[in-house]
């Protein structure tokens, strides 16, 4: 017990310190503190749920204690809680039913996860606004937006423009933030568990993410957010926010369809290089790779693909 509580400390201080890197306002402060949940993810994967929940704890302390307590308490909420429910999830396993002849657990799948974590993102936006704002819309948007209109004070940028530019980031800044959260996060999580499972400490088998799929409640998530995000206030605004949250989750499975569908291929490598290349240059592309995730969890593309050649 003592040194999984001397690993859970050292990860808890680890994490508040790429945290509290942001402060210095650097490019290299940005990239580190993306990586702010990864010491609490290893911890909890590695030593166990509880790791990772006293790691979470550790660092929300640390800042509280060496810088002030809002910021622990929204480490806590952004990182250390997220980290630890996930490390939860993650090694949490159904036994097998009495019929079950492999006898084998049933660990959470990749879908699953994935469908939490776009959740998270959703729900963090909600409780953020909530507990700053007490869901006063309009004080909401004004704080955004003179924050958006001190960041383009050095840009030169005619009197019109820069107008419709203020407005759109307004809108455009919680749901970037929501997406990046979602695609930081996951990254997070598939870096520590290859740390773990380099380490021979990975309880549970590595997932086939090729075979990725959302559970069919995230159609209906996607579907809510797309009538939503056309009322006006913040109903409108929050479903802009389960629109992109969705869309981003999709795109996820989006390209593990394609990496699944594509095994065989002899050009399997460049047919996969383009398709990242090509969302990556031309970005509402992906759209598209969200529209083949969607059509995935709802028709099974997987089951209705030809078997391949056999080999003579």
């Amino acid at each position: 017990m003592g040194p999984t509580l001397a690993i859970a400390f050292g990860a808890g201080l680890a994490s508040a310190l790429l945290f509290a890197t942001l402060a210095s306002g650097s490019p290299l402060a940005l990239v580190l503190f993306y990586f702010a949940a990864l010491p609490v993810l290893i911890a909890g994967l590695g030593w166990g749920h509880y790791a990772g929940a006293f790691a979470a704890t550790i660092g929300a302390l640390a800042l509280s204690l060496t810088i002030r307590s809002q910021l622990g308490v929204f480490f806590f909420c952004s990182v250390g809680l997220p980290a630890w429910i996930l490390s939860f999830v993650a090694l949490s396993a159904r036994l097998p039913a009495a019929d079950d002849e492999t006898q084998e657990p049933r660990w959470a799948d990749a879908g699953l996860i994935l469908s939490l974590i776009a959740t998270g993102a959703v729900l963090l936006t909600l409780v953020g606004i909530a507990v700053l704002y007490g869901f006063d819309f309009a004080a909401y948007q004004a704080t955004l937006r003179t924050a958006v209109e001190r960041t383009l004070q050095q840009v030169p940028i005619r009197a019109g423009d820069r107008e419709t530019l203020v407005a759109l980031m307004t809108a455009a800044v919680p749901i970037a933030a929501a997406v990046i959260w979602i695609l930081v996060t996951t990254i997070n999580l598939y870096a520590a568990g290859r740390i773990v499972k380099a380490s021979g400490r990975l309880a549970r088998p590595w997932p086939d993410l090729s075979a990725l799929r959302l559970p069919k409640w995230m159609a209906g998530a996607l579907l809510a957010g797309s009538v939503g995000s056309f009322m006006g206030g913040f109903p409108g605004h929050l479903s802009a926010i389960v629109l992109a949250a969705s869309l981003t989750a999709f795109s996820l499975q989006g390209y593990a369809l394609a990496h699944d569908l594509t095994r065989g291929w002899s050009m399997r490598g460049f047919a996969l290089g383009l398709l990242y290349a090509l969302t990556l240059i031309i970005s509402w592309l992906m759209v598209f790779v969200a529209m083949a995730g969607l059509a995935d969890t709802l028709f099974n593309l997987r089951a209705r693909r030809p078997e391949p050649p056999q080999q003579s």
